[in-house]
């Protein structure tokens, strides 16, 4: 069955909304040449095709002159899912899926109308959808992928290979494309969980490619479309990955993983306030158990931001252990962010309780979507009001999901994407019953719903937890690698369990952001060191991301 493929190029932006690096040199190569010359040795396509806006048609030719590729210029502008990709996938940038909404990287580049439309002209029966950034893609494995999609025609209409981003494609058929192009939907919407329609994850199905565990099981972005990106490949080439496979290639990005610390955090955790409607939760540490710290000033966050330097792919989460929006300078810090060249995607956790002043709440909300941020999650953690009051102390969950509604109805009133909202839901022993009832009522409703389990942020809190997930073999902590927390003080402390800042680094102000980060506690810790310290031996959470 013929194959062809179809790579979707913008030499202005990425599709996460960097600016494109395609015609910058990696190693001595353009990023698109680079691209094109590994998926030119897949042996199974009949050609391949490159799709740009015609206004970058003459550029692209000259870019990949003496390579057999088809320039297919277009005037479609962005696809209709451009903006919720670009708002979901910030948060699992170094995975294949996951994050927000559950979208993949193959739905970052794939444009389904045009690939269905020349899947058509050219009598095609299968297309494979390229990341045009994919430098590394493994060429064995995309021929590989095009045969089980042949020998699978019948029984699955895709083939998705779960990995690292950048090693692997999707193949989907002429069919299917037909079928699903004119929702407007990105192919993800294949991969996500529907309540109204459940199936069997299809990672244990026909469609899903499974190549070795080391290449399953390995993370980190190999797409050439941002800062930390880059320079993840640029590490990768001079430790002579040129011309590796993906199983080479999985292989040092874990071994990479267990050293590497991150010159700038891709995660900054900023806490706002510790002022809080939900004082009395019995999920998270708040009120007394946290104590007051006064409200961050806005030059302290302005001096997180200076320290970022050429980065353009840093999350900040607005959150810590306060209701971020009742910082009185909410809105204003929210523009620092939207306005900082190195923040790819905003985050704030809220409760979902704003000023009972109607003004006040109106600011909040227009800060939340003017700004936009792109993400904002609701710490719901039950299903039904007597379930809500039992585990967060007050009697509020109808005036929450009222307020979730009326922020999803506003983004369509307004016609914009972000922000996501997505109800979060903390599982412990005191909620356990509403879980499935929370998720299927959500998911549903909004296309996303996150599940947690509860932490005894090293013993500090009650324990609640159904059941310790905890490997059994302790290594060091990974958040303490790519994560940074600063506390309403200005103090960093090594992490979010850290409520009360009983392993506080030092503060902003006395000493840079890069210092902090680089401090031989945060050195010691990272290295396997805890001997010591008040927190961490007792520590559960040393096992994610």
């Amino acid at each position: 069955m013929k194959c062809i493929a179809v790579i979707n190029v913008d030499l202005d932006r990425s599709p996460l909304g960097t600016r494109s690096r395609l015609a910058e040199e990696l190693a001595g190569k353009t990023v698109l040449r680079r691209t094109l010359e590994r998926v030119g040795r897949a042996s199974r396509l009949a050609s391949v095709h490159l799709l740009c806006p015609i206004t970058q048609a003459e550029q692209l030719r000259d870019m990949t002159w003496g390579l057999p590729m088809k320039v297919e210029p277009h005037n479609a502008g962005a696809p209709p899912y451009e903006q919720l990709v670009r708002a979901s996938r910030w948060w699992g940038i170094d995975s294949w899926r996951g994050g927000a909404g559950c979208l993949s990287v193959f739905d970052e580049d794939a444009r389904l109308d045009a690939m269905a439309t020349l899947a058509a002209r050219e009598q095609a029966g299968m297309v494979l959808a390229v990341p045009a950034a994919a430098v590394v893609i493994d060429p064995a494995m995309l021929d590989a992928m095009i045969e089980l999609q042949a020998k699978n025609i019948d029984a699955a209409k895709m083939t998705f290979a779960p990995g690292p981003p950048g090693l692997a494609a999707i193949v989907l058929t002429r069919e299917l494309l037909s079928e699903i192009a004119p929702s407007g939907q990105p192919p993800g919407v294949l991969l996500t969980y529907h309540p109204d329609r459940p199936f069997a994850d299809l990672t244990g199905r026909e469609a899903c490619f499974r190549a070795d565990s080391e290449v399953m099981e390995a993370s980190g972005r190999l797409l050439a479309d941002t800062q930390r990106s880059m320079e993840r490949l640029h590490e990768l080439f001079a430790a002579g990955g040129d011309e590796w496979n993906a199983g080479q290639i999985s292989r040092w990005l874990t071994a990479r993983q267990q050293t590497h610390v991150e010159e700038i955090p891709a995660e900054i955790e900023i806490e706002l306030t510790t002022e809080d409607p939900l004082a009395g939760t019995l999920l998270r540490p708040r009120g007394a158990a946290v104590g007051s710290r006064a409200p961050i000033r806005a030059d302290v966050v302005q001096r997180v931001l200076d320290s970022l330097g050429n980065f353009d792919d840093v999350r900040v989460v607005l959150a810590g252990h306060g209701e971020p929006t009742r910082h009185p300078a909410f809105a204003e810090i929210c523009t620092m962010l939207r306005r900082c060249p190195a923040v790819g995607a905003i985050a704030v956790r809220t409760c979902g309780i704003l000023p009972t002043d109607a003004k006040q709440a109106e600011a909040i909300e227009e800060a939340i979507f003017g700004t936009p941020v792109d993400l904002v999650e609701v710490t719901l953690d039950a299903a039904t009001a007597v379930t809500y009051a039992r585990v967060q102390g007050v009697d509020a969950f109808e005036s929450v999901t009222a307020r979730m509604n009326i922020w999803a109805e506003r983004r369509i009133q307004r016609q914009q994407v972000r922000p996501l909202i997505m109800p979060s839901f903390v599982k412990a022993n005191e909620n356990m019953g509403d879980m499935e009832a929370f998720f299927d009522a959500w998911q549903g409703k909004l296309g996303m719903a996150v599940i947690t389990g509860h932490s005894h942020h090293a013993g500090q809190v009650e324990r609640r937890a159904v059941t310790s997930v905890a490997p059994p073999v302790r290594v060091p902590c990974r958040r303490t690698f790519s994560r940074a927390m600063i506390l309403a003080d200005g103090r960093m402390t090594t992490c979010d369990q850290d409520f009360a800042g009983r392993q506080a680094i030092g503060t902003l102000g006395e000493k840079s952001f890069g210092e902090l980060w680089a401090s031989a506690t945060m050195q010691a810790i990272r290295a396997g060191g805890n001997d010591g310290l008040p927190l961490c031996p007792k520590c559960d959470e040393w096992h994610r991301p």
